[in-house]
């Protein structure tokens, strides 16, 4: 019997099993069983959820036209957070038309299941199933595959066979948008603009720009469903690492997207502009093809760049998703652009895969860079109840890193970083039994060495236990000043005005430090 027929015949029974296709684009249905059989056959290691998360109020439960957006989380522990293990994100599909991301992460899931379980004989790529076992149970993995099904299914109805790919210049833009016609990458607080207005100003508050809440009711009318609903999820959930994914070029772009002057394209650096540019080369340099000499898309050619941007630098975005996930929250974000044809054929799938895989682990791996730890409170205080606000400042830098991050909720933190040699300090607020505010401060010297496919950040504590030690100082000599300088470590925000206004409602109160 010939070998072809023996293929033709046993392939849709194979399907049938795995519920994955690796030749064929997903419809939403398909999309949902592919989730449905990976989460029942690695039921141990993943949890499936649908946005919106958190206890927000009046979010919309589904996209303009009643789609779910369904997120599936890989793990040790997949459905809760759990001090010390980083969490990650994948988003795909954010533009309807731009659909190489959504078959890359169905498929990346599809493929994480079968080498835990040790059901596929033969790992691709070039991570190893001992690489991927850690990484799946030293990271919480979220992927997104669509974030606008909506416009995937316009896209899709604008020719007879999309399995065949929806091409050409007149497709272009069908089923970028929403099901209301706004592009989402459009939709988003432009909190740049408010971070350029501050910079410049003694005392600025340099994260978590917005109250979320207060602006999810000012702009409600203004903000997309979707938006909304990952809103939610970005503020809900506390991200340390994440890239989405679009396509229409070949390239890793970071922050920031929007220039500082108004114009159409300009570099804008970020102050972590130096851990951004190594986080998009963690892609990049392990693409088959972004950082090497190809045709170029149009009239860019990122091979010279080693396949990375500074968005800006390309065109601006006002409203974008990536700046809004720094300026916001904790997380950091790049964008990949991940080929020239939005909406490639489906026969094209398959190497699309194989020349992404090492870049899709490579990656998750960025969770792992730079420092992380708890925040160690006195016994009977709930871990959490006092947020510290982390500061960094490289050694021989005169100024520290314009860019704090906060601790989470239940007590731990994570702070992506380059290597180097930092003064670390961690500050907390609270009120006396006199009603005053008190600032305690610990402050550490940290040589960051981050290595390759580490499945850990390099572990940094903070000891509040006794709070009536305002300031330990345990940092590295700095030929600019003293690590403990009022001017250098003075909050650029009010960190009681976040617990009052940015934080979830406390229901701990410690009446010894009158800590909530």
């Amino acid at each position: 019997m010939d070998t072809v027929f023996i293929l033709t015949f046993l392939l849709p029974v194979i399907l049938a099993t795995t519920g994955f296709n690796p030749t064929q684009h997903h419809d939403y249905e398909a999309m949902e069983a592919v989730m449905n059989n990976v989460h029942e056959k690695c039921n141990k290691i993943t949890h499936l959820y649908e946005l919106p998360t958190g206890t927000f109020e009046d979010i919309p439960s589904t996209t303009v036209n009643g789609r779910k957006l369904k997120v599936l989380v890989f793990g040790k522990h997949p459905t809760e957070h759990t001090n010390g293990i980083p969490e990650f994100k994948y988003i795909g599909n954010m533009h309807g038309n731009e659909v190489t991301g959504k078959e890359l992460l169905l498929r990346l899931m599809t493929y994480m299941c079968d080498v835990y379980l040790g059901e596929t004989t033969e790992i691709e790529g070039n991570f190893d199933m001992k690489h991927i076992k850690d990484l799946i149970d030293n990271t919480r993995i979220h992927i997104l595959p669509s974030m606008n099904p909506d416009g995937w299914q316009i896209a899709s109805e604008s020719v007879d066979n999309y399995q065949n790919g929806v091409l050409g210049s007149d497709k272009w833009t069908v089923g970028r948008a929403n099901a209301n016609g706004k592009d989402l990458n459009r939709n988003f607080p432009d909190l740049d603009n408010l971070y350029y207005n501050l910079e410049a100003k003694p005392g600025h508050r340099n994260n978590h720009l917005d109250r979320v809440r207060q602006v999810l009711k000012n702009l409600s009318s203004e903000l997309e469903p979707e938006t909304k609903m990952i809103m939610s999820w970005l503020h809900s959930i506390p991200f340390v690492a994440s890239a989405n994914m679009h396509n229409g070029d070949l390239v890793a772009n970071y922050p920031f997207d929007k220039t500082r002057d108004g114009s159409s394209h300009s570099p804008a650096k970020c102050p972590d502009n130096s851990t951004f540019f190594e986080m998009a080369e963690a892609y990049s340099l392990q693409h088959a093809d972004m950082a090497k000499p190809h045709k170029p898309c149009d009239t860019n050619d990122f091979s010279k760049t080693e396949g990375t941007t500074n968005g800006a630098a390309w065109y601006s975005v006002p409203g974008g998703m990536q700046d809004y996930n720094y300026l916001s929250t904790n997380c950091f974000e790049i964008t990949l652009e991940l080929g020239c044809d939005k909406f490639p054929p489906a026969s094209e799938l398959p190497k699309i895969w194989e020349q992404n895989i090492n870049s899709l682990f490579s990656f998750m791996y960025q969770a792992h860079i730079g420092i992380k730890g708890e925040i160690q409170l006195p016994e009977g205080i709930r871990p959490g109840s006092a947020i510290a606000a982390i500061r960094v400042q490289k050694v021989g830098e005169p100024k520290p890193i314009d860019h704090d991050i906060l601790s989470t909720e239940s007590g731990d933190y994570y702070r992506l970083l380059e290597n180097g040699l930092y003064n670390v300090n961690a500050t907390i607020h609270f009120m006396d039994r006199n009603d005053n505010e008190q600032k305690i401060v610990r402050s550490k010297c940290v040589q960051v060495d981050n290595q390759l496919y580490s499945k850990s950040a390099q572990v940094v504590n903070f000891d509040f236990t006794q709070l009536d030690e305002p300031y330990i100082d345990e940092s590295c000599k700095n030929e600019y000043q003293d690590s403990y300088d009022e001017d250098q470590l003075r909050q650029y925000y009010d960190l009681m005005w976040f617990l009052r206004n940015y934080a979830a409602p406390r229901n701990t109160y410690d009446s010894k430090y009158n800590v909530y």
